[in-house]
């Protein structure tokens, strides 16, 4: 009896070791599983997305979500996130009498279709929203892990459909593969790889992206941050995260300039870039940032304010005017306010245009000295147009402009 017992005993204990055992191991696994759900960016910095601000910086994140940085890219899942229209009259962008492409709403999906002499060429569905809509918006979609250029694209100024950027218009295409650096500047992180060598491009793992100009593109990864503030609310000092202050003139500029400063060269992947980096340790300037003939409007908002007399002569940065945290388009009134905080002089205060009705320099010296220029970068085609049109981008190089003045003076007066 007592080695049947004791049989049952170590019977017993095998059985409980083995639960044990089995339970750790699938404890581990969920653990593991939970884990590698949380993005986290290439140092293993864990992303605690923007809505986590809310309790701590509500004003700010409610702003914040209102801007066209925020709202620069999404997914293609709501007939919201997509401005062009898909009634019928409205639906066709067309290249010439042999060619189209037809947009259409199926069900929940968006889709682009080629037509050739009539014949389907391409039909592919609207993935990625690239743009806030505030100037306009152009499309990504999805080839198992690739992202590609959707052919048309809309123009916010006529409410249309255009080509694509980038793009032929008199021919449709859609092989324009989307590289890891186009989402650094249109979205907060994406978890990518690099299969050039291969020849498969570029592979993007859908999990692992975080969509738009949030707040941790700017202040980094906060989930460590967000844990430290939850567990020590009496704490007022920020822990774990980017604070700009206490960054340097050059560090607050290149952290605009990685998106803001034109085409570059690429010394290291994408997302490797963090704010308080020195920028030209990760790309280089692919124009000469000596000469201003080199720089476009589009784009290159870094290079042509620090052509200007104005960011020459002072410590100005890009906050110097532009409120990152605040939707502020379209207010001259505003940035000339910010002007005067510096000019302030009788000559500076001063304007040596004819007196005009309706010319007060405090309300808008935005429109003579930084005047929406065309683009020598980005030409549009609308359907059935016979020539392109440029994009019309206001220029960041703070300057005389002998026929801007006259256009807004003529206007003033007319």
């Amino acid at each position: 009896m007592r080695k049947i017992k004791k049989y049952h005993y170590a019977l017993l204990i095998l059985i409980l070791a083995g639960w044990f055992g089995n339970l750790m191991c699938t404890t581990q696994k969920n653990a593991k599983a939970t884990t590698d759900a949380v993005i986290r960016d290439g140092n293993d910095k864990a992303f605690a997305g923007s809505a986590s601000c809310v309790s701590c910086h509500k004003t700010i994140y409610e702003s914040h979500i209102r801007t066209a940085h925020y709202r620069d890219s999404r997914p293609a899942d709501s007939r919201a996130a997509i401005k062009g229209s898909f009634d019928s009259g409205r639906n066709r962008f067309v290249y010439n009498k042999f060619m189209e492409v037809i947009l259409e709403k199926k069900g929940n999906q968006f889709w682009q279709t080629g037509y050739i002499g009539g014949d389907l060429y391409q039909r592919e569905a609207f993935g990625v929203v690239i743009g806030s809509g505030r100037k306009g918006q152009t499309y990504l979609y999805w080839k198992d892990s690739k992202l590609f250029q959707l052919p048309v694209s809309y123009y916010t100024p006529l409410d249309d459909w255009c080509n694509s950027p980038g793009y032929s218009t008199n021919l449709i295409r859609f092989d324009r593969q989307i590289t890891p650096h186009c989402i650094e500047c249109h979205g907060t992180y994406a978890k990518a790889e690099d299969r050039n060598s291969t020849g498969d491009g570029y592979l993007f793992d859908k999990t692992q992206i975080i969509y738009g100009i949030d707040c941790e593109k700017c202040h980094g990864p906060g989930a460590e941050h967000v844990a430290f503030h939850k567990a020590n609310p009496g704490e007022k000092n920020g822990k774990f995260i980017i604070h700009a202050t206490l960054l340097t003139r050059q560090q607050r500029l290149d952290a605009c300039a990685l998106c803001h400063s034109g085409v570059r060269d690429e010394l290291k992947p994408a997302f490797s870039f963090k704010v308080g980096d020195k920028l030209d340790e990760f790309s280089m300037p692919a124009y000469s940032s000596d000469s201003v003939a080199t720089l476009d409007v589009h784009g290159n908002q870094y290079g042509l304010l620090t052509s200007s007399k104005c960011f020459r002569m002072s410590q100005m940065d890009c906050s110097s005017c532009h409120n990152v945290h605040r939707n502020e388009v379209n207010s001259p009134k505003l940035y000339s306010e910010r002007c005067m905080t510096c000019h302030q002089t009788a000559a500076h205060n001063s304007c040596t245009m004819p007196v005009t009705a309706g010319l007060v320099l405090a309300i808008n010296c935005i429109d003579c000295h930084m005047p929406a220029l065309p683009s020598q970068k980005i030409f549009l085609q609308l359907s059935n147009a016979s020539k392109t049109t440029p994009d019309l981008v206001r220029t960041h190089r703070v300057a005389i402009y002998p026929e801007s003045t006259k256009a807004y003076l003529e206007k003033l007066r007319g």
